[in-house]
């Protein structure tokens, strides 16, 4: 069984029209990504908004990628429109929990869920998290995977995908107009979630 370690989350915007951007990461850079051995699974999200532009790419890994890693290389080697994309952010956390679940639907909606916990609760939090994964995971078929990673003494990154809202929303208690909702926030000084559709057709794993 392949274990994997490591999280990493790009945030990136295309520099060129959305679709010809979408049919590359879909039919290259995803399926280049997945050939290699030290990459378990990975996913694209963008954001339904026409005007919003923001892309994600968050993978799991076996082992530390190093200074030059896969996935920015994949990357900045491509013409994405009119040029490589420009990287807004990139997170690179130890893996604390990681799980998939075999469905009979695929994948479709990507959250990413960064948050703070308060001053000596991370471990509280991540065994928290565990439990919840684990339960949700038996009463709900829409929750296809879960990893969580953390940096420092306070600071986590939750990235799961799901088969759809309703999904998410019996998972968490939000819904479509109040989609920024979590159950377990007794422990956390701030949190952030964004949502993303995964794009459609696109492979997620080895």
């Amino acid at each position: 069984m392949t274990i994997a370690r490591f999280l990493r989350v790009v945030t990136f915007s295309p520099s060129g029209l959305e679709s010809p951007v979408d049919a590359v990461l879909r039919e290259a850079i995803m399926p280049g990504l997945l050939a290699r051995d030290d990459i378990v699974d990975a996913w694209i999200g963008r954001q339904g908004s026409p005007s919003e532009r923001t892309r994600v790419l968050a993978s799991t890994w076996t082992a530390d990628p190093g200074p030059d890693p896969s996935d920015l290389r994949a990357l900045s080697d491509s013409v994405l429109g009119a040029g490589p994309p420009i990287v807004d952010s990139v997170d690179h956390l130890e893996l604390a929990v990681h799980a998939r679940f075999e469905r009979s639907e695929p994948a479709r909606v990507l959250r990413v869920f960064r948050g703070i916990v308060r001053s000596g609760e991370l471990d509280a939090y991540v065994a928290e998290a565990r439990r919840g994964m684990a339960a949700d995971a038996e009463v709900n078929d829409g929750l296809i995977a879960f990893a969580l990673g953390t940096e420092g003494a306070d600071t986590f990154l939750t990235v799961s995908a799901w088969t759809g809202w309703s999904a998410i929303e019996a998972a968490t208690g939000g819904n479509t107009r109040q989609p920024i909702a979590t159950r377990n926030s007794a422990r956390l000084a701030g949190f952030r979630i964004v949502h993303y559709e995964i794009l459609p057709e696109t492979p997620t794993r080895r």
